[in-house]
């Protein structure tokens, strides 16, 4: 594409961005200035109101027996009726906006009637009552989250990246000032005033939530452009029959392992929760990732790398199990916060990574945030099952809480590097680096030649230099999207010149072992296995 066709589109899609409606168009720094803000606070409060009321359900009394559990209902029936809306929008036509329609009609009915079951199974103790009440509730809490997924795929990934944490904190807030969870207010006004704000989110961008049914006239495109607020429904006007992309299918599963095995020991006792003032460890954990997770974004803001959040999960998590390993009888609590810290970030980097497959071209956001939202649920319901069953194992003496803990971090390490490497993770951020590039094009575009002379020495400059710059530049921007360390970024270069092992360690005056060590990393790191997929990689990155 030549500097002039360039110029052209960039200035076009800017005009293009000043002639939205304030609702729709997104700030030049930062998602939180001028016409956002009423779209920040509103996704920030009522998607934080629709996972406290999660945790509302998910913390109501079991009228059944200890031994026969009851809370993987609601999330079983909460992945069922995501994944129903994935399965009927997994093609990019007419029904998406019959999907969206449908659960805007559906939804606050499920929500109502999980509420008034479960007070009344709790004023009554019926069991069946119980398990209808969180069946219904389910089947409104999945799609529930599904919409506010749809909701913020409308907006920009950073301005995901800020809301996401935002919500954490307001969820925590809401858990904490609840004196008991079993209330009215818990149970009906905060699912419902979830759904109020999503309604009046979807009003401000456009959303035809209150019929639409009938088809669209085939003018009108795929049907679904009455979604004016979302950028996934206008980003493309194709049909999409492919299926999901292989990284976002290694997300979802890896977000339902890491559901598992957080959730594994939520009925094991630990002993006093001396944060229970702030609503338990797993509350808290919620303020201490929210605040950290938006102190990040504020640091490094529009240079935001998904790698860095996941490369800080981990450990975390690991070092949760660890002390569950060593300390679990004396700090059992400590070892539940650490690893419901290093969850959170990962579930919250989730999040923002789905809006970002959402807003793809060929892709929707309900088909996304459906399969995301349904593994989620199942992981969680795995994990509750397996809580009982751990427990149950623990008090009879068959396994000890050590064995437990260690098979744990050994699913976390098979996860981390087999199927979730950090360069799938960077690889999944398809959104953020185009939105850099076009930063990138908008000010080259701003500091373009005002003379035909310096144009015509631009256009002049050697081939062989020019190749030359283009693969140095394609690398720099491979390492700064998967984080490689400045000495891996040196590497990078010669490995895409296809220098070999000891020609790279004699130029850069490194011991062969050391360039082997920093080869391997970086192949790691790009999920690579061979030179010649790196040299590939980085001759189309970008373009």
């Amino acid at each position: 594409m030549s500097n002039i066709t360039e110029t052209e589109r960039v200035r076009a899609e800017a005009a293009e961005g000043a002639a939205r409606p304030p609702a729709e168009r997104e700030p030049a720094h930062g998602p939180v200035s001028d016409g956002l803000m009423l779209s920040f606070l509103v996704l920030v409060l009522g998607f934080g109101l629709c996972r406290a009321w999660i945790i509302f359900c998910l913390g109501a009394p079991i009228i059944a027996p200890s031994g026969t559990p009851s809370h993987w209902l609601y999330l079983a029936a909460g992945a069922i009726g995501s994944l129903a809306v994935a399965l009927y929008c997994r093609h990019r036509d007419r029904a998406v906006s019959r999907m969206r329609t449908a659960l805007y009609r559906l939804s606050p009915a499920a929500l109502l009637a999980s509420g008034i079951l479960v007070l009344v199974a709790l004023e009554l103790r019926s069991e069946p009552l119980m398990a209808a009440g969180f069946i219904a509730g389910g089947l409104g809490a999945g799609p529930l989250q599904v919409l506010w997924g749809d909701r913020f795929a409308s907006h920009s990934v950073e301005f995901a990246a800020f809301a996401s944490p935002a919500a954490a904190i307001v969820t925590a807030v809401v858990v904490a000032l609840s004196a008991a969870h079993a209330n009215f207010m818990s149970f009906i006004v905060v699912p419902l005033l979830s759904f109020g704000l999503l309604l009046f989110h979807g009003s401000r961008t456009g959303v035809d939530w209150k019929g639409a049914l009938v088809p669209a006239p085939a003018s009108a495109g795929d049907g679904d452009d009455e979604n004016a607020g979302s950028s996934a429904a206008v980003a493309t006007p194709a049909v999409s029959r492919r299926a999901v992309p292989l990284g976002v299918g290694k997300l979802m599963f890896s977000i339902m392992v890491f559901s598992l095995l957080c959730r594994m020991f939520d009925t094991v006792p630990t002993g006093p929760d001396p944060l229970e003032v702030f609503g338990g460890s797993a509350v808290f954990s919620l303020v201490v990732v929210g605040v950290a997770f938006l102190a990040i974004m504020a640091k490094v803001r529009e240079r935001f790398n998904p790698s860095t959040i996941y490369r800080l999960s981990l450990p975390i998590m690991v070092a949760g199990y660890v002390a569950i390993a060593l300390f679990f009888d004396t700090h059992g609590f400590a070892s539940m916060l650490i690893i419901n810290i290093g969850y959170e970030f990962f579930d919250i980097l989730t999040w923002v990574l789905f809006v970002d497959a959402a807003r793809r071209p060929g892709e929707n956001a309900l088909r996304i945030f459906g399969l995301g939202v349904a593994f989620m649920f199942c992981g969680m319901a795995l994990g509750n099952v397996a809580s009982h069953l751990v427990d149950s194992l623990i008090v009879a003496g068959s396994v000890q809480t050590n064995v437990v803990a260690m098979a744990a971090i050994l699913g976390l390490v098979v996860v981390a590097f087999l199927v979730l490497p950090e360069g799938t993770v960077a690889q999944l951020s398809g959104s953020l680096r185009e939105g850099r590039r076009e930063r990138e094009a908008e000010h080259h575009v701003a500091e373009e030649p005002r003379n035909a002379d310096a144009a015509a020495e631009e256009a002049g400059e050697d081939a062989s230099a020019s190749a030359a710059g283009r693969i140095e530049r394609h690398c720099a921007e491979v390492a700064r999207d998967f984080g490689l360390t400045p000495r891996e970024s040196e590497v990078i270069v010669l490995l895409a010149y296809g220098r070999t092992l000891a020609i790279i360690a004699r130029d850069l005056h490194i011991a062969q072992g050391t360039a082997r060590t920093h080869i391997e990393n970086i192949y790691r790191k790009l999920d690579v296995h061979k030179q010649q997929e790196l040299i590939d990689l980085v001759d189309t990155y970008g373009e």
